[in-house]
């Protein structure tokens, strides 16, 4: 990321951005989304508290909302094809 990391201003202007395109949805938690994050977590129990969590958390949202997951995150990405969800990475 580097020099292409945004400062929190610039962060909240995309999201402000992203609010008013009418291609972008965004859904609240699905119900009983525990379930399946507890199940993204569960190969790596072992394993301490990192950013692991948040790629899980992602990934059992976007199974459970039956949603492609979009990110520039390689490693996000290769965890959701390895669980065999359906990823984009965007050009």
């Amino acid at each position: 990321m580097g020099e292409e990391t945004l400062t929190l201003r610039k962060a909240w202007g995309v999201y402000d951005r992203w609010l008013n395109d009418p291609r972008v949805e965004f859904y609240p938690e699905p119900r009983g989304l525990e379930a399946g994050f507890r199940e993204a977590t569960a190969p790596f129990a072992g394993k301490a508290a990192s950013k692991l969590v948040g790629d899980c958390y992602l990934l059992a949202y976007a199974k459970h909302s039956h949603a492609a997951l979009v990110t520039f995150d390689r490693a996000l990405y290769d965890l959701t094809r390895k669980q065999d969800h359906s990823a984009v990475i965007p050009s």
